[in-house]
């Protein structure tokens, strides 16, 4: 399965949400789906990554591009032209640089890649890199620099608070990430602790309380902000993570979890307000409110450092203003040459870029540690078998130009997506919202959704038909999932979301630590164990629905198979064959327990018996395997070669919003990874063929060797091969991976999906819509039996006009499942024929042939081995967690030996009678500083004054409801309720509330215009009442304004406010952090053209209305 975000360190390792990533999903560890080995010499011309308005070294990446050798192309992406002289065709040598590009773009990849390294296992973690390293005492500089993109999994983490690896992902929609705590088995050997009790004196903070809070935000305002920032960095606002349940767990309380969380929300308040420049360790602990909670915040701050959650991807690090005298001063004491250890990160795909760019970061934050461990920060050295970088994210120039360039185009690349192209949502905390939008500024292309089918004779569907079988094979999909793997349960440590919501600490203290508390309750007669305490609810995810333009599946809370077969194909609008009782069910029990049994091989037999109920057509079989191919496209592979348990296992850990393509090639993010800020190690043309590393050791001497004959003696390797290479065996390891790692690469899957690439002339299809799709014959074109429809259900079922983002008139069509191995097998005429062909009986024979035309051959590709992977066959729940695992100092998802644990104060909440004094106001650096101070005092002072003599402001009543389905679905409950017991299968308990949620809002679809009369006249009186009620609270608030502004004037004669200083700084010093507006917790932008911008909000420095994803 694809993943979107940021991938697993090692392309291999796991699997994961969307098609669309960096190569964030997340997600788990992914692999990353590499591209061949192609250059190609127009790769010359391509324009540098667009600059990020604030301050991205664009002009380093021009300059370094210019200096690398142009792309090879591969001989297995063969491209055809023909009629060229129609067009205006620029040579690769003679075509033009384009400039940089400026708009937003995002990225999230298609279903082939991955991206960045990450641990596979965590749904509920935030988009960051994992593949970092632990974090450094409490003294080191904060500056630290995260930067590579990645949706970060949790790794699996012992009772003991150890952690087996460190999860970092990105996801493409490729590979999504398993549950993190999927798979509790022991940490590998040798794994560094996450947290150690710090025993050096305690950090003095020169920082006041609050600093970090906006003054002119009321605490709600605040509040609101910050949970949405936790919910755009894919971290619940209101509990903890399972790492910082285990981080934290011997040094708060219950009670204490509030405060907490409102720090660590505040800290990503901060990065998601301007994620172009790193946050500081005083930043962060400027968040607390209380001097006591300055040490949690630093705790924290270090947490989400190296998880990836804050300072990741192309972002800007400053030395911090309380550490450069220290610098300097280490920098002059020690001036000899001093030891350098090596990492080498094999491969620069999206995984291995976001992977090398994250330890850069995290090495030059945390350098003060290793200087005073008397060496230098570590070397980071990139490795790349191909003449270009992007692996599977390759935007291949085409040959062709248009006669004019559109006015949107102009600056941009004219490329093939040869590899992976859709981002699958910004929403839900993909990385790639920060990678591309805010730090690269990219311009991208949001897909319409609108899908039209047409049959294999090229007329549309019938859109009620279409609409009927879609819905039954969600149903099938719903059967089979009730042999699903059960994902374990996870801890649940929650704040008070009430106190949260209105930006307040609680104010509890008690001495019981959460351990203390859990302990002393496991210790009562009849208590659940320690292990059982405080555990979320167990959730069933089922599938409802499906996405056509990625073939992911939609789930929802709700119990499978839960209604007998026949009564819910009459709900979804069905008629039984006569004869045929209400009664009648389907029995997958035989088939799910057959040696071999498969995703595809019980669907079948869903599908087969359903035909015994239902009057199933040849087109119903074509519509049906129409959904099946586009399921094998967000696979890579047949259904039958996918796990009955585990096909979805990534299900919930989906990138949300709309789908985009990047306008002039999703090559630019792995560009940008590799120039911005600073250009990486990488040495190119490099394939390497054998890795010598020390099994027994997380550090030690490690050798890889080149093909070329080229060695690097490294410390650390992290291996970022895709899991299509590792299991053709063409890199050797010595000593060879342990049987847990090569058995489970071999589990894994990996597929290929295939495309066919067409530029015209002139377009001949509808250029409002983005996407299309085209139903397949069997053999026998008339044939009801299910197993004749696989060998051509996915060649050419889906196509996509990418004009708009590939700047000619282009179609690509897919080659899914069994039609993605034929195609490396079939010549490039015959393909383009049958496009040709396919075309013309859709839009008629005025359809030309194409004047160039690309074809991808990636299981051909000895770089790739194919596009992305899947849950295979045999595979086991914990296989993305065993493939995160290093191997001595072979990593393949994280690197945490060079950083030591995070140390933790003990106690790291001072008793309130030892509470240390905050800075006095000498302290305070600058005069912007003292001034915010003083004004937060004359503020507060003045809003008391007013509340005294006016009362408060008047607040808005809660809206009540206004929709009148609300008023129906509750008057309706019941009904609901006992039409989904008439027909529930034995063993199925009691109705959900989704499902009697979803059987309401049927039976208002289904409910004449004389029925719902009374409840929408209900909504049209509540609608009426609530208008009047808005309109007197605002006339009460502008009285109560008017009146508290003369009382201000009064007072104010009195109460002077403070004199502003002559040169105002920022609020948080020196003016580093600038405002940026974020709406929907994605960075706004005024057009698809238009670039980042860095554009500046009013009044706060964050503008939120939800979530980013």
């Amino acid at each position: 399965m694809r993943t979107s975000g940021v991938a697993a360190a090692s392309s291999t390792s796991s699997s994961s949400s969307s098609p669309a990533a960096l190569g964030k999903q997340p997600v788990s560890s992914s692999t990353a789906t590499c591209v061949s080995p192609v250059s190609s010499p127009s790769d010359d011309t391509e324009s540098p990554l667009p600059s990020k308005s604030s301050a991205a070294p664009t002009t380093a990446l021009s300059q370094r591009e210019s200096t690398n050798n142009s792309e090879e192309i591969a001989p297995e992406i063969v491209v055809w032209t023909g009629q060229m002289d129609s067009m205006i065709v620029d040579s690769p040598e003679t075509a033009t640089p384009v400039s940089p590009s400026s708009g937003p773009a995002a990225a999230s990849e298609e279903k082939s890649v991955d991206a960045i390294p990450t641990s596979p296992s965590q749904p509920t973690s935030a988009p960051q890199l994992s593949s970092t390293l632990t974090v450094p005492q409490q003294g080191e500089t904060s500056e630290e620099k995260r930067p590579s993109v990645t949706s970060s999994s949790l790794s699996t983490l012992s009772d003991q608070s150890d952690l087996s690896s460190v999860p970092l992902s990105v996801s493409s929609k490729a590979t999504t990430p398993v549950d993190t705590d999927s798979s509790r088995e022991a940490p590998a050997p040798g794994a560094p602790r996450l947290t150690q009790r710090a025993t050096s004196p305690r950090r003095k903070w020169d920082v006041r309380p609050k600093v970090s809070i906006p003054p002119d935000l009321t605490l709600s305002e605040y509040a609101l902000q910050c949970v949405a920032a936790a919910e755009a960095s894919r971290l619940n606002p209101y509990a903890l993570h399972q790492e910082e349940y285990l981080m934290l767990r011997d040094h708060i309380s219950h009670a204490q979890v509030t405060t907490y969380l409102n720090i660590r929300n505040g800290i990503l308040r901060l990065w998601v307000c301007n994620p172009r420049i790193a946050v500081t360790r005083e930043e962060a602990v400027g968040c607390a409110k209380d001097p006591r909670w300055f040490d949690v915040a630093s705790v924290c701050y270090d947490w989400l450092v190296r998880r990836g959650y804050i300072n990741f991807g192309c972002v800007e690090i400053r030395p911090s203003r309380h550490k450069h005298a220290e610098n300097s001063e280490l920098l002059t004491k020690t001036k000899e040459k001093k030891k350098r250890r090596t990492v080498v990160v094999i491969g620069a795909g999206m995984a291995g870029l976001g992977c090398a760019r994250q330890l850069e970061g995290l090495f030059a934050q945390y350098a003060n540690r290793f200087r005073k461990m008397g060496e230098e920060p570590p070397e980071v050295i990139v490795l790349e078998a191909r003449n270009r970088v992007g692996g599977r994210v390759y935007s291949r120039p085409f040959h062709t130009r248009p006669k004019h360039i559109p006015e949107h185009f102009k600056g941009k690349r004219f490329t093939a997506e040869m590899g992976g192209m859709i981002i699958t949502g910004f929403e839900r905390g993909n990385p790639i919202n920060i990678l591309l939008r805010a730090q690269l500024g990219l311009s991208y292309h949001y897909l319409k959704p609108e899908t039209i089918l047409y049959d294999s004779n090229g007329k549309p569907v019938d859109l009620h038909r279409d609409q009927l079988v879609e819905n039954l094979y969600n149903d099938c999909l719903d059967r089979v999932s009730e042999y699903k793997y059960k994902p374990p349960a996870t801890k649940l440590i929650e704040g008070n979301k009430d106190l949260i919501d209105e930006g307040r600490d609680s104010s509890a203290e008690t001495h019981k630590t959460i351990r203390q508390a859990e302990e002393a309750a496991a210790a009562q007669p009849h208590a659940a164990p320690v292990s059982e305490q405080n555990m979320a609810p167990q959730v069933n995810l089922v599938p409802v629905s499906s996405d056509r333009a990625t073939g992911r599946i939609h789930n929802e809370p709700g119990t499978p198979a839960a209604l007998n077969a026949a009564r819910k194909a009459k709900l979804m609008g069905w008629t039984l064959k006569q004869g045929v009782s209400e009664d009648a069910d389907i029995d997958l029990q035989a088939a799910a327990i057959e040696p071999g049994a498969t995703l595809g091989s019980v669907t079948d037999k869903v599908i087969m018996q359903y035909k015994d109920i239902l009057d199933l057509t040849a087109q119903d079989f074509r519509l049906m395997n129409w959904h099946i191919a586009n399921l094998e496209y967000s696979n890579a592979t047949n259904y039958h070669q996918l796990s009955l348990p585990g096909w979805d296992i990534d299900a919930g850990n989906e990138w949300e919003g709309s789908h985009s393509m990047v306008i002039g090639g999703y090559q630019s993010v792995p560009r940008g990874l590799l120039m911005i800020p600073t250009p990486l190690n990488l040495r190119q043309k490099s394939p390497v063929c054998k890795i010598t590393y020390t099994s027994s050791s997380p550090t030690g001497p490690a050798i890889v060797e080149c093909e070329d004959g080229y060695k690097v003696e490294a410390d650390c390797v992290v291996n970022t091969i895709p899991l299509g290479v590792l299991k053709h065996g063409s890199v050797k390891f010595e000593p060879p991976l342990p049987q847990w790692k090569a058995e489970a690469i071999e589990r894994l899957g990996f597929g290929v999906l295939n495309k066919v690439i067409l530029v015209y002339k002139e377009p001949f299809w509808d250029e409002n819509r983005d996407i299309f799709g085209v139903l397949r014959n069997p053999p026998n074109r008339h044939s009801t039996d299910q197993k004749d429809y696989a060998s051509q259900r996915g060649r050419f079922f889906q196509w996509f006009n990418v004009s708009k983002s590939s700047g000619l008139p282009v179609l690509i069509a897919l080659m899914a499942g069994d039609a993605g191995y034929d195609t490396e097998q079939t010549c490039n005429d015959d393909l383009i024929a049958e496009a040709t062909d396919i075309l013309r009986r859709v839009y008629g024979s005025r359809v030309p042939y194409p004047v160039e035309a690309v074809i991808t051959r990636w299981a051909s590709d000895k770089f790739a081995r194919g596009s992305y992977s899947s849950a295979g066959p045999d595979m086991k729940a914990d296989d993305y967690d065993t493939m995160a695992r290093p191997v001595g100092n072979l990593y393949f998802a994280v690197l945490d030996a060079l950083i030591g644990p995070i140390p933790v104060p003990t106690p790291l909440i001072l008793p309130k009678d030892l509470k240390r004094k905050a800075p006095s106001s000498s302290s305070i650096s600058s005069p912007a500083d003292i001034y915010q101070a003083r004004l937060r005092t004359h503020e507060a002072l003045l809003h008391e004054h007013l509340v005294s003599r006016l009362g408060p402001c008047p607040t808005l009543p809660p809206k009540p409801p206004t929709n009148a389905y609300m008023y129906y679905s509750k008057a309706h409950y019941d009904e609901a309720r006992r039409r989904l017991e008439a027909g529930r299968r034995p063993g199925k308990g009691k109705p959900s509330a989704n499902e009697v949620r979803v059987m309401s809002s049927k039976m208002w679809r289904d409910a004449s215009d004389e029925d719902k009369k009374p409840y929408v006249e209900m909504a049209e009186e509540a609608k009426r009442k609530w208008n009047e009620t808005v309109e007197k609270w605002r006339k009460d608030v502008e009285e109560w304004e008017a009146k508290a502004e003369k009382e201000r004037q009064e007072w104010e004669k009195t109460n002077p406010p403070p004199p502003q200083p002559s040169k105002t700084e920022e609020m948080l010093g020196e003016g580093r952090r600038t405002k940026m507006r974020v709406v929907e917790g994605m960075y706004k932008e005024e057009s698809e053209s238009e670039g980042f911008g860095g554009g500046t909000g009013s009044g706060s420095d964050v503008e939120m209305g939800g979530a980013w994803g």
